[in-house]
């Protein structure tokens, strides 16, 4: 998390409040207990290599100040002030693990509620035929590790972090996509 950026505040029915943000320096609302609701872009990379479906997490650093060492979605984060979901999407993917994707990258999953004062974007990014050379450009993570589809369920439930352990809804809605677009 940088500190100096000002995250886009939402109404409750998730449209954004126009020209109205959060100072990250205040922590997150949830955190600070304000009833204020920012949105997040959420961002799994898979592919399919050696026929088999892989997802991408990432461990985060042991210098973070929320959940260290614990493993994380494949990217994600706060969106800025003004800044459309897919520019979040793009701009978290590249600065967390050094990842460049495109709009045309990127697959709408699901929008919904996370947390008490959260809306969660979620998107899945194609990765096969793509190098592996991760870059960890704002020292919030400290390695990535490509899960096998098979593992995910228990992986997600006891490697992550203790929040996203609980997020059955979100693993459901990977789950439910993936299903949809033939890769299970």
């Amino acid at each position: 998390m940088h500190h100096d950026e000002i995250w886009q505040l939402y109404y409750p029915n998730g449209e954004p409040i126009p020209g109205v943000g959060w100072e990250s320096a205040r922590d997150n609302p949830e955190c600070s207990g304000s009833d204020e609701i920012v949105g997040v872009a959420v961002i799994f990379l898979y592919r399919v290599k050696d026929g088999v479906l892989e997802v991408l997490w990432q461990k985060r650093a042991e210098t973070v100040d929320r959940f260290p060492g614990y493993y994380d979605i494949s990217a994600g984060g706060h969106i800025n002030l003004g800044e459309s979901l897919v520019e979040a999407a793009i701009r978290e993917t590249y600065e967390e693990i050094g990842a460049k994707i495109s709009a045309e990258d990127l697959y709408f999953v699901t929008m919904r509620p996370f947390y008490k004062n959260r809306f969660a974007w979620v998107f899945c990014v194609d990765y096969f035929d793509r190098p592996d050379d991760f870059k960890f450009n704002d020292h919030e993570v400290s390695e990535v590790k490509w899960v096998p589809y098979d593992e995910l369920n228990n992986f997600w439930h006891t490697e992550a972090k203790p929040p996203l352990q609980k997020d059955h809804l979100t693993y459901d809605c990977l789950t439910d996509w993936l299903k949809m677009h033939g890769y299970l």
